[in-house]
């Protein structure tokens, strides 16, 4: 009975070592992370501005062509002074190309990576100015580079480099403001007048500043004019007194400056006389005045040239240029505060008043102001301001100079027996806040009317005002309304017929800002006798300009 249980034991211990026999055999093993090949991204040449800071990628992929998470990569850069790598962040520093390589063991990949120069971020002075003599150009003239913030020349640029003397004194001639050409302002005729001794130059561009190293002005082996003004800008009001100008001459060489002579030439065209100098002795150092005189000149601008002789100097003659500028000392006023606006019946005449004032308000003698009329075939101007209607209308009169002027306004009706509406305005010129008046009559002139539809509309051409308007209390009594348009009707009437001069509308204008500027229109749209018969055709209608200062 007992043998046959351990024969049973002893075949699963048999089993049992068969089944540990294929587990050995089936088992799994690491995979092989040796990197087989790297790839950058981006993979084709990359191309930046200077300054720009991005950040590569490279990944690893191993023999089996499976790829592998974190690989230990180094990052080099051909020329770390083009672009610089830390880690897989570049930098573009330089102009030019650099090669970024990834290795990874013995897999590599590379990059080209080509800069450009980035925004202009600063002035620099490739060529420093050097042997100067007063008065002589340079010798060795300042050539001023564009860059970005790295030093790289912009050579998009075309910005304007402007130099002046950051110390030293003197007066900088030549040409003081170029234009940068492929980013390079080159400077060409730059000079120094004045003392013999150090200075210093800065150059600008916007709110850059570039400034140059330390130079000396060398005194000419000759005399040599200097002046501590090379241009002068007067400007006066007609008839004023100016005092004299003085002009300081040295000698900027190492020979006498001596026997010294002035003259003043003027631009062709223009008067000739107001301007006279005076040089204090032959010899520098020396002073030259200037005197204005505007006797007989009008108002407008002059110029002329000073120019100061010396044997043996080689800046000789030395030219100082002097503009004169005549602005109006006095006011016309065409037409007193009552007679800006005047009805002349065809034939009449109208002389307004006449004044010419300093700016203290006293007469100001002269000036004579021509006449003009800006309509001659409503009324034409004599010499002396005397106005003369000669047609219906209304036309400006102005009295001017060319500087300065005035006018009034005439109306002339078509009729001196017909029907005309106008205002019992004798101004058009009112202040801001103030009211302008502008009553509105019915003048029947000779005639009897017996009805009459009129109109009256504001038209504004600037500004902004407010206006209210009622029926005077007269008789017969008008009829007004006012349309949606703002067009102010007006009826009024008599059976027993109207004659002479009937307000039918009392007017007040208001401006709300300054310039404020228009018309008031007044249309006589129909007139008709006490018998019904029609006076429109000969009736006047009329205008009134208003301007609100």
């Amino acid at each position: 009975m007992h043998a046959p249980r351990s024969i049973i034991i002893l075949g699963l211990a048999l089993a049992a070592v068969g089944c540990g026999g294929d587990s050995g055999s089936s088992g799994t093993t690491s995979p092989d992370n040796t990197v087989a090949s790297l790839t950058i991204a981006p993979a084709s040449e990359l191309t930046l501005t200077s300054g720009t800071v991005t950040t590569l990628t490279a990944s690893a992929t191993a023999k089996d062509g499976h790829t592998i998470t974190n690989p230990s990569i180094t990052w080099t850069s051909s020329s770390p002074a083009v672009a610089v790598m830390s880690g897989p962040q570049l930098t573009a520093v330089k102009v030019g190309s650099a090669t970024i390589t990834a290795t990874s063991g013995s897999a590599t990949a590379s990059l080209t990576v080509t800069v450009t120069p980035g925004s202009v971020r600063q002035l620099a002075i490739r060529t420093q100015p050097a042997g100067a003599i007063v008065g002589v150009p340079f010798a060795t003239q300042p050539v001023v580079e564009v860059q970005d913030a790295a030093g790289n020349l912009v050579t998009s640029s075309q910005t304007f480099v402007a130099v002046t003397i950051a110390s030293g004194g003197g007066t900088l001639g030549g040409t003081l403001s170029v234009a940068s050409v492929g980013g390079v302002a080159t400077f060409a005729d730059l000079r120094v007048s004045g003392t013999a001794g150090p200075r210093v130059l800065s150059f600008t561009a916007g709110t850059l500043i570039a400034t140059s190293a330390p130079f000396t002005i060398g005194p000419p082996p000759t005399p040599f004019i200097a002046v501590d003004s090379t241009a002068v800008a007067i400007s006066l009001q007609r008839g004023a007194i100016v005092p004299s100008r003085t002009i300081n001459i040295t000698n900027a060489g190492s020979l006498p400056l001596v026997a010294m002579t002035v003259d003043v030439v003027y631009d062709p065209g223009q008067p000739s006389g107001w301007l006279q100098t005076t040089l204090a002795a032959a010899s520098a150092p020396t002073t030259l005045a200037l005197k204005i005189d505007t006797t007989g000149v009008v108002e407008g601008t002059y110029h002329a040239t000073i120019r100061i002789t010396a044997p043996g100097a080689p800046n000789s003659p030395l030219s100082i240029g002097v503009t004169l500028t005549i602005t109006p000392g006095y006011t016309i006023g065409y037409g007193a505060a009552a007679e800006k606006v005047r009805v002349v019946d065809v034939g009449g005449t109208f002389t307004p008043t006449l004044s010419i004032l300093d700016l203290s308000g006293k007469p100001f003698s002269g000036v004579t102001p021509t006449f003009t009329s800006r309509a001659s075939t409503v009324a034409t101007v004599s010499s002396d301001g005397k106005i003369t209607a000669v047609g219906g209308g209304d036309a400006w009169i102005v009295a001017g100079t060319s500087a300065t002027a005035d006018s009034v306004f005439v109306v002339v009706p078509q009729s001196a027996t017909a029907p005309v509406i106008r205002s019992e305005a004798t101004t058009f010129v009112t202040r801001l806040g103030d009211t302008l008046f502008a009553n509105v009559v019915f003048d029947t002139r000779t005639t009897t009317v017996g009805a009459a539809s009129l109109a009256v509309q504001i038209s504004l051409l600037s500004g902004s005002l407010s206006f209210s308007f009622s029926a005077p209390a007269s008789t017969p009594t008008p009829i007004v309304n006012i349309s949606p348009t703002n067009v102010i009707r007006i009826s009024v009437g008599s059976a027993t017929g109207m004659t002479g001069s009937i307000r039918v509308l009392n007017l007040k204008i208001i401006g709300r800002s300054t310039n404020t500027v228009g018309w008031l229109n007044f249309f006589a749209l129909d007139v008709s006798d006490v018998d019904g018969s029609s006076l429109t055709a000969q009736s006047s209608s009329t205008r009134l300009p208003f301007v609100i200062r």
